[in-house]
C-alpha cells in the first residue's frame, strides 16, 4: 500500500524493507489477459508503491499481476477467491524463480547454485520494460517478469559452455572484467547487457532521518559496451529529483550516462551494427568486503561462440620454482591448475586456487613441482 507521506505522484512511497538495495523488490499491476503486447497495455495497481527511494535507487525491480488473482481460501478444500497486492505479485515471481533456479540445476547438474545476484540480475534482464523506450521506471521498475524469456536464456547459455548469456565472475579491486560479444545488426535482435552484484552492507539511516540523500551504493561498478566503431554505450539512469520531487522529473523516460547510485545496471542497444562490440566493468574507488567483488553478468541478443580449446599455450619461469602459465578462458568459467608427476597414472593434483576468468585470456603464477611435472588446466562444472 502506498504510503500516506509519498511525494506527488504516488513517488517515494516504498517501505523501508521494499527499498533494500540486494533485494528483488516487486510491484504490483493490473491484469493482462492476453498476456504482454507492448508498453503501453500496462497499468500500475493503484496500490504498488513506487521509486525511488531516499538515495535516488531504481525500485521496485520487477512487476507481476497483483490484482484479482485466483487463491485458495480456507472455506473448504476446493474453496478459491480472488486476491489482491503486492502479496500477491510477489509469490508469482518467487513460484517463478523457484522454477527458473531447478531448471538451471537440470542443465547444469554439476554447477553450484546461482548467485542471488544472478537470480536478480536474470529476471531484470529478462523482464518486458514497461516504458515506451525500453527503459525502466520508478514505478514499473525493470518492467514485468517473464519467465518464459528467462527460462530461453538459461537454455541457450547451456548449449556449448561458454558462457554466452550467463557469467559469474570475480573482480578484484584495481582490475576489470572485459570480453567481446558479436551481433548480427539485426533490428530483431537489440543487445540487452546487465550486470547485477550484493552490494557490501552501507551506513543505516538513523530513524528519525528521514529523506536522506546519501548513497547506500557501497561498491560502485560501471558497465560500459563499445561498438565495432569504438562508440562507447552507457547503462540507462534515472532522475530521481531529490531536490524538488516533482512528478514530471521521475516520471520523465531513462535517458543514458554513468550511474552511481543503483547495484543494477544495464545497456540497452535496439539497434546495434554487424561486428563484435567490447563488454568492460570496471569500478570507482576501492573495493570494500574484502577488496573483491562478485558480478553477475547477463546478455541477451549476442551471437554463440564456441569455447576457445583447453590447453596452456603460454609458459615462463618466473623464478626458481615459479612459472607463469596462461591459456585462452571464457570469461566467466572458472579453471584449476592441476599437476602430475607421472603421466602413466591418473594421480593429477590441484595446485593453486580456483581462478576465475575475468578476461578471454588468463595467466597465473604456478609453483614448479620437482625437476619433472606435467600440468594441465581443467575448467570446473
Amino acid at each position: 500500500m502506498r504510503a500516506a507521506d509519498g511525494d506527488q505522484g504516488g513517488y517515494d512511497t516504498l517501505s523501508q524493507q521494499a527499498s533494500a538495495k540486494d533485494l528483488l523488490t516487486v510491484g504490483a499491476v493490473n491484469p493482462l489477459p492476453s498476456g504482454f503486447t507492448s508498453a503501453t497495455n500496462v497499468t500500475i495497481a493503484s496500490f504498488s508503491s513506487c521509486g525511488p527511494t531516499d538515495d535516488g535507487r531504481i525500485k521496485p525491480d520487477v512487476v507481476a499481476d497483483g490484482v484479482n488473482n485466483i487463491v485458495a481460501v480456507s472455506g473448504s478444500d476446493y474453496a478459491y477467491g480472488q486476491g489482491s497486492g503486492t502479496s500477491f505479485a510477489s509469490p508469482s515471481v518467487t513460484g517463478s524463480i523457484d522454477l527458473l533456479t531447478q531448471f538451471f540445476k537440470q542443465l547444469h547438474t554439476n554447477s553450484a547454485d546461482l548467485l542471488a545476484s544472478t537470480i536478480k540480475g536474470l529476471v531484470i534482464e529478462t523482464a518486458d520494460s514497461c516504458t515506451t523506450n525500453g527503459g525502466p521506471s520508478y514505478r514499473f521498475g525493470w518492467g514485468l517478469m517473464n519467465t518464459k524469456t528467462a527460462a530461453t536464456l538459461i537454455n541457450r547459455d547451456a548449449t556449448n559452455g561458454l558462457k554466452n548469456q550467463i557469467k559469474e565472475v570475480l573482480l578484484p579491486n584495481g582490475q576489470y572484467i572485459q570480453f567481446p560479444v558479436a551481433s548480427t545488426g539485426s533490428t530483431n535482435s537489440p543487445l540487452k547487457i546487465t550486470i547485477c552484484w550484493t552490494d557490501p552492507v552501507g551506513s543505516p539511516n538513523s530513524i528519525t532521518n528521514l529523506d536522506n540523500p546519501a548513497p547506500k551504493l557501497v561498491n560502485d561498478l560501471d558497465l560500459r559496451i563499445y561498438a565495432p566503431n569504438g562508440t562507447t554505450n552507457f547503462p540507462w539512469i534515472l532522475n530521481p529529483d531529490l531536490t524538488n520531487r516533482t512528478s514530471a522529473a521521475r516520471s520523465a523516460v531513462a535517458t543514458k550516462g554513468d550511474d552511481s547510485r543503483n547495484n543494477v545496471e544495464q545497456v540497452y542497444i535496439p539497434n546495434p551494427t554487424n561486428g563484435t562490440y567490447t563488454v568492460k566493468v570496471t569500478h570507482k574507488g576501492n573495493l570494500q568486503s574484502n577488496g573483491v567483488q562478485w558480478v553477475s553478468i547477463l546478455l541477451n541478443g549476442n551471437v554463440a561462440q564456441q569455447p576457445p580449446p583447453l590447453k596452456i599455450g603460454q609458459i615462463l619461469q618466473t623464478g626458481t620454482n615459479q612459472m607463469a602459465a596462461g591459456w585462452p578462458a571464457v570469461v566467466g568459467a572458472q579453471y584449476q591448475v592441476q599437476v602430475n608427476s607421472n603421466l602413466t597414472t591418473t594421480n593429477w593434483i590441484n595446485t593453486g586456487g580456483i581462478i576465475s576468468a575475468r578476461l578471454t585470456n588468463v595467466v597465473t603464477q604456478v609453483t614448479m613441482s620437482g625437476s619433472q611435472a606435467f600440468y594441465r588446466i581443467v575448467q570446473l562444472p
